[in-house]
């Protein structure tokens, strides 16, 4: 082999090395994994699994279950930026905006609620982050604002079912991009499932 391209590959190596056991590295340049350098530690607060290592998925269903868009994210971005440009690709792929969203507190901020009504969503049921006031309280409290957040709390399992069922739990093969395409994988057979239920229940 050139020596040139040796130095190279002796030069990325000793970096990864630098990066992956340097104590003051951060987590958002930290390598973590050898074999998938774009993998990043998110904190999950979970007990006995404080910590995962990987990429964050976002997941926007419908009522049928069937999955409209998804997004796989490097590292620990913040929920609520990422719903309104869902919701853009969503509008672009039926011509139309749905007629109500809904999401955990964790997308719960005004600026994604005027967001997507100017994005012509016409009811928006996520709670809000923190102590909200009075007028919040009641609001967040109407039939049709429960009713929404109860049935985003049954769809929770999404991700759960694309994990245990369609390889969302771990990718065999390396790098964001890569993951994205695996995981779009197990959308289209979550979808072809969902979709030819739902025909033969029209039909029966």
């Amino acid at each position: 082999m050139p020596a040139r391209w040796t130095r190279r590959r002796s030069i990325s190596t000793t970096n990864r090395t630098y990066r992956r056991v340097r104590p003051t590295v951060s987590t958002a340049t930290r390598l973590v994994s050898l074999h998938d350098p774009d993998a990043r530690p998110i904190a999950k607060g979970r007990i006995g699994k404080p910590v995962e290592f990987g990429y964050k998925a976002q997941v926007v269903d419908n009522a049928d279950g069937i999955v409209l868009d998804y997004d796989i994210a490097e590292g620990n971005p913040a929920d609520a930026p990422r719903l309104p440009p869902a919701i853009e690709r969503i509008i672009r792929r039926v011509g139309a905006p749905p007629n109500a969203a809904t999401a955990d507190r964790g997308y719960g901020q005004a600026a994604v609620e005027n967001q997507l009504h100017d994005l012509g969503v016409r009811t928006v049921a996520i709670p809000r982050k923190g102590q909200p006031g009075a007028a919040r309280r009641a609001h967040e409290h109407r039939p049709g604002f429960r009713k929404l957040i109860k049935w985003r709390t049954g769809s929770e399992g999404r991700i759960s079912h694309l994990k245990h069922r369609y390889g969302w739990a771990r990718t065999a093969i390396a790098g964001r991009e890569r993951t994205a395409t695996w995981c779009g994988h197990g959308i289209l057979a979550h979808n072809l499932v969902k979709i030819t239920a739902l025909a033969a229940a029209e039909t029966a």
